[in-house]
């Protein structure tokens, strides 16, 4: 029988399709990333099924669309409706499943062989390290806004790191078990914040303009006014986060590249690449700046909805998606 090939879903969380260098934006953003999307077949008009996490999140593993599974917010979770979903498949093949990052699906614990849950808040393991603990306490008390000055922890303590860690320590586990896991960044998602060195890594000056601005919100109507209007109640200084919620965000691009590759290098040096498929996405996009804005919320503008997707591994060929159609990341399985 031929081995089974290994599959490797890397999912960020909030991350604009068109802030890379491979979709012409002037800051190399995620350069492991671009080369690995070129490198492979990468999609170059996927979207979201829905710009909102837990739908989005739900579609992705059920292939279904938040019509079909009822899951169209974030808050009705407990409504998902399905047959079976990704991992009902790979366990009924003989995969072995874990889960490290963020879940924010339908997805419970007992349903894995592994679960690290790492959220916007950090994570609630009990082998944290007092330091890691002290870092979650800070991802907590920045209550989502933009930090600025530098995350005075170090690498080590972001999610992205932990998540790679604890995938890495549990693949060491396996006995030539073919393994399914989903690597999931609760990043670039709010709070955004980033250590050095990538924190410096785009000044606040090299920014390009926003294809968009707030006086562009006349034009949008009620919802995008009132997104401004409720950002501005919870943040008085809501004006003066935006250039540094976009450098931030930015930086957290890179610290993820850096992190997919240190992960890809230990697939690497395992003997497992070769024989691994590399599924790389994002749920949706956040404003990061257009229309005034910040995370997410109304309609279906094309920040919000396009998304980075692409493939990488055994059999797949190097190409861009040649056809304007659009693909949603239901299609993906």
């Amino acid at each position: 029988m031929d081995k089974k090939t290994n599959i490797v879903i890397i999912m960020t969380d909030q991350q604009r399709a068109d802030v890379s260098a491979r979709e012409g934006f002037p800051l190399d953003t995620t350069p492991f990333l671009d080369h690995l999307a070129r490198q492979g077949t990468w999609f170059h008009r996927a979207y979201a099924s829905m710009p909102a996490c837990a739908p989005a999140r739900v579609s992705m593993l059920t292939g279904r669309y938040p019509s079909a599974t009822q899951v169209r917010t974030n808050h009705n979770i407990a409504d998902a409706f399905y047959d079976q979903d990704l991992f009902d498949v790979m366990h009924q093949h003989g995969y072995a499943t874990p889960l490290c990052g963020k879940n924010h699906s339908h997805l419970t614990a007992n349903r894995v062989n592994y679960w690290l849950h790492l959220g916007h808040g950090g994570g609630s393991s009990q082998n944290r390290t007092e330091e890691e603990k002290a870092f979650d306490q800070y991802l907590q008390d920045l209550n989502h806004r933009a930090a600025f000055t530098p995350t005075p922890f170090p690498l080590e303590c972001q999610c992205p790191y932990r998540a790679v860690s604890a995938a890495q320590q549990w693949i060491d586990t396996l006995n030539a078990q073919p393994f399914f896991l989903w690597l999931s960044f609760p990043e670039p998602h709010n709070p955004y914040q980033v250590p050095e060195p990538y924190f410096s890594a785009f000044p606040l000056e090299s920014l390009p303009s926003t294809q968009s601005n707030a006086e562009h919100l006349e034009s949008k109507g009620f919802k995008f006014q009132w997104t401004r209007h409720i950002g501005q109640l919870g943040f008085y200084d809501y004006e003066e986060q935006l250039p540094r919620a976009r450098a931030n965000y930015l930086g957290m691009l890179r610290m993820i590249d850096d992190q997919v590759k240190r992960l890809v290098e230990f697939l690497q040096d395992k003997g497992l690449l070769e024989n691994t498929l590399l599924v790389f996405l994002s749920d949706h996009g956040d404003f990061v700046g257009e229309y005034g804005l910040v995370r997410k919320g109304p309609e279906l503008p094309e920040v919000l909805t396009r998304i980075p997707l692409f493939f990488y591994g055994p059999g797949i060929q190097a190409k861009v998606d040649p056809h304007p159609a659009h693909v949603s990341i239901v299609d993906i399985f």
